[in-house]
């Protein structure tokens, strides 16, 4: 397997032994030291930056790691999509965004929904680590970990013997209070409702009739799937085969961006499907996203 892992395209659940998982690894210096340090371990860092997810496989590459993989996409949706539960033997979170404005708490990585599918991924006896510079979010993830009902919960001031990085030895010189999160799991989370989607096999084309003209119609619209899953269109450009339309399809806080054609297949017959130069996690609401789009054609 690659440093880098597709989750589109890659067979889910992933089965990599002796798993420990960082979110949010930045420049990677805490994922390149655990791999140096434990080479009978794998280690998988999880990122949002392209840029950091670049930088990480130059260095794997050149320190010819073999024990690092990473991808990029949102943690929670990285957890949900790619590891099965009692998988995963530790997780870090290294001065995650503490999100400071109340109004904001909501995007924080411990939140109870997020910290439920963290937790159900981790091994019994397995350890959730967070590092922070700001007690108020220690607090709120301490509060997170306290209703799921099955950490033993310890906290305590970093000192200047153990920096992390250079930047966290830095702070630790200037003074600067810096704090770890222990969260020891002993058995199961009190359940609390998530965000889910649904991956299918294939997707499978639209046949629809329709006049070329109805196409215009589909730019710049908006779709409500479903609860909490929404279509929106953009640009449509016009081919000598076809039509290539640009959407995005969120559910349930999942994006995925791309592109539909359509196919003259006869006299106002017309064939819909996603472009094959978009790379997209197959989903059931994807399906119904393309069948939607034949259905305002045809009205």
């Amino acid at each position: 397997m690659l440093c880098y892992v597709n989750y589109k395209r890659v067979k889910k659940p992933l089965r990599i032994p002796n798993l420990e998982v960082e979110i949010g690894f930045g420049r990677g210096d805490f994922i390149v030291k655990l791999a140096k340090e434990n080479p009978e371990k794998n280690f998988f860092g999880i990122e949002l930056s392209q840029v950091s997810v670049e930088k990480l496989m130059r260095r794997v590459q050149r320190e010819g790691l073999k024990n690092v993989f990473c991808t990029r996409i949102d943690a929670y949706w990285g957890f949900y999509l790619l590891f099965e539960d009692e998988s995963v033997f530790n997780i870090y979170m290294n001065y995650p965004d503490p999100w400071f404005k109340k109004r904001h708490h909501k995007r924080r990585l411990t939140t109870p929904e997020r910290l439920y599918v963290f937790t159900k991924r981790l091994k019994t006896g397995g350890r959730i680590e967070i590092r922070s510079d700001d007690y108020d979010f220690i607090r709120f993830s301490e509060e997170s970990a306290s209703f799921l009902g099955c950490f033993d919960i310890s906290l305590e001031e970093l000192s200047v013997r153990e920096p992390l990085t250079k930047y966290e030895e830095k702070w630790l010189r200037e003074g600067r209070k810096l704090y770890r999160l222990i969260l020891l799991k002993r058995g199961e989370p009190r359940f609390v409702p998530h965000p889910t989607i649904r991956e299918v096999e294939a997707l499978f084309p639209e046949k629809v009739k329709a006049k070329r003209n109805k196409f215009g119609e589909l730019e710049n619209r908006e779709f409500k799937l479903g609860q909490s899953v929404y279509l929106k269109t953009f640009k449509l450009w016009e081919r000598e085969e076809g039509f290539l339309i640009e959407c995005l399809l969120t559910e349930s806080g999942y994006y995925q961006k791309f592109f539909v054609q359509a196919k003259r297949k006869g006299e106002d017959e017309w064939v819909l499907d996603v472009s094959p130069y978009s790379e997209v996690l197959k989903t059931e609401n994807l399906q119904r996203a393309i069948r939607e789009l034949g259905k305002a054609l045809q009205a």
